[in-house]
């Protein structure tokens, strides 16, 4: 049997068809054989793994039944040279010819075979130059700001615009999704569960922009994504920290627009968002939906769930750092596991700190953790329905003076930077005035630190948001420990223990 082969990655007015490639290579066919058509439409020459019309003609080939290939070029079959050196041992061990429309070379021969190998070798150069070329493309319009593809994100809708004078895309706000996104954060800083999020949504039948049922994956990624924040020095500052390529300087970033991340997918170390190490982040032409102390509040949210902060014997408990002894140390906690094999239970007991320095007087009976958050809760259910509203103090929206203030506080900070690396380069005279400008502008840091502090406390005090109690009591047993430690932190003051005794002090 013969086989013809055909390929065609995408259609363009300068490439030659699937149906133009096989009417040629029927010119070649021996009238008096048999011939099958294989042919594999938007597929790409850079590999035969993932070809299934091609893999269907190799199995015809390694069961002896194709006498020859013909194809319109070699680029066709092939445009890596690792791979067609290995379709060419292929070929030769079953004895199946490959023919050429437009190459004639014999393929029998020594020299045929070199020229074949000089051919492919160019046809794989082509192919990587224009892979380069692309990628090139991709990330000048990245740093520019163009769109790069792709859906629009949830909560905008796509829209045609102009930059340096050619046409891309941006995003513009849709009202509704806006809302259930605002909803999403408010929801998650709440303390509600990324699955009973993504859960409400599919009972409310709101779609994702794939038309597909929300999961904690996805709710994980819309909370994440730094597209839908109010981007200012904070964001800036963070999204450096973990890692990023900033392509814009930080005055760009005055609160207002929102950020696009891109980088190869393959260089990527962890999930996106997290490790942007490998990555770029350019300010959009799109405004943000979601404010910056919101955002980052979640995502300390996140980094606390994932063990970076707040770690060690404050995941044994939603009530550590609040317990004090009367003697005046603080408790921590001791794990005890049950001794009977068929018994995994592991207690938890209070430890007073006081203890290891032999200077607390009160009582040295061990104190169940379980007992005492059963207390806690009891009163700080009472607590809360007595409270019409109180203070999240780390959902505090930034004033433009005091973003002002940190894009004044991180270009301080770069100077007085690079100032220490010019030390090692200088003689006496100039470390001599360089030290002099490093200790005036340290006062100017220190300047701007009190009055960002000061103008913060001030708006902290007039902005109390309002949590919903009725589901933080119906949902409690739900929670996890963080969020439960945030809820109870920005009630309660402090717990005193002492000889049975628990005192809890309430702002």
């Amino acid at each position: 049997m013969q086989a013809i082969y055909a390929r065609q990655s995408v259609d363009k007015k300068d490439s030659i068809s699937i149906e133009s490639q096989i009417e040629e290579c029927k010119k070649k066919i021996n009238k008096n054989e048999s011939y099958e058509i294989f042919s594999d439409k938007g597929y790409s020459g850079k590999s035969v793994k993932n070809r299934p019309e091609f893999q269907r003609m190799m199995t015809e080939v390694k069961q002896g039944n194709v006498s020859r290939i013909i194809i319109y070029k070699y680029d066709r079959i092939s445009r890596s040279l690792y791979d067609f050196i290995n379709m060419q041992r292929e070929f030769e061990k079953y004895n199946t010819d490959l023919v050429s429309v437009n190459e004639q070379f014999d393929t029998s021969t020594t020299q045929g075979k070199a020229m074949v190998s000089i051919l492919m070798t160019f046809a794989e150069m082509e192919r990587e130059t224009i892979q380069q070329r692309v990628e090139d493309n991709y990330y000048s319009r990245g740093e520019k700001g163009f769109y790069l593809g792709g859906y629009a994100p949830f909560g905008y809708e796509k829209i045609e615009t102009q930059l340096n004078g050619k046409k891309t895309y941006t995003f513009k706000i849709k009202k509704d999704e806006s809302r259930i996104l605002e909803k999403m954060y408010k929801d998650y800083l709440n303390g509600m569960s990324l699955n009973a999020i993504a859960r409400e949504l599919n009972e409310k039948k709101v779609p994702t922009r794939q038309n597909r049922p929300w999961s904690s994956n996805a709710v994980s990624r819309m909370l994440k994504s730094p597209i839908h924040v109010k981007a200012n020095a904070d964001i800036y500052n963070y999204l450096l920290g973990i890692g990023a390529t900033m392509n814009n300087s930080i005055e760009d970033y005055k609160g207002v627009k929102g950020c696009y991340v891109y980088g190869k997918v393959s260089k990527r170390k962890g999930s996106k968002f997290v490790n942007l190490k490998n990555d770029y982040v350019t300010l959009g032409l799109h405004d943000g939906i979601i404010d910056a102390d919101v955002w980052l509040s979640v995502r300390n949210i996140f980094a606390q769930r994932k063990g970076h902060s707040n770690i060690g014997t404050g995941s044994l408990t939603w009530l550590q750092g609040l317990m004090k002894c009367g003697c005046g140390y603080n408790y921590y906690i001791k794990k005890y596991k049950a001794r009977s094999k068929n018994n995994k239970t592991v207690y938890r007991y209070l430890y007073c700190r006081g203890r290891r320095y032999k200077t607390c007087p009160h009582s040295k009976k061990m104190v169940p953790v379980e007992t005492i958050e059963n207390i806690v809760k009891e009163a700080l259910f009472k607590r809360l329905n007595e409270l019409k509203e109180i203070k999240q103090s780390s959902v505090v929206k930034d004033s433009p003076e005091i973003n002002e203030l940190k894009i004044e506080l991180s270009k301080t900070d770069e100077e007085i930077k690079n100032l220490l690396s010019a030390v090692a380069k200088g003689n006496s005279i100039t470390i001599e005035y360089i030290n002099q400008r490093i200790v005036e502008l340290d006062r100017e840091k220190n300047e701007i630190l009190e009055e960002i502090t000061r103008l913060q406390l001030e708006e902290q005090n007039g902005n109390a948001d309002k949590l919903d109690i009725e589901n933080i009591i119906k949902d409690w047993d739900n929670y996890n420990t963080e969020i439960k430690k945030q809820i109870a932190k920005a009630v309660i003051k402090v717990i005193e223990i002492a000889d049975g005794k628990v005192d809890i002090k309430f702002f």
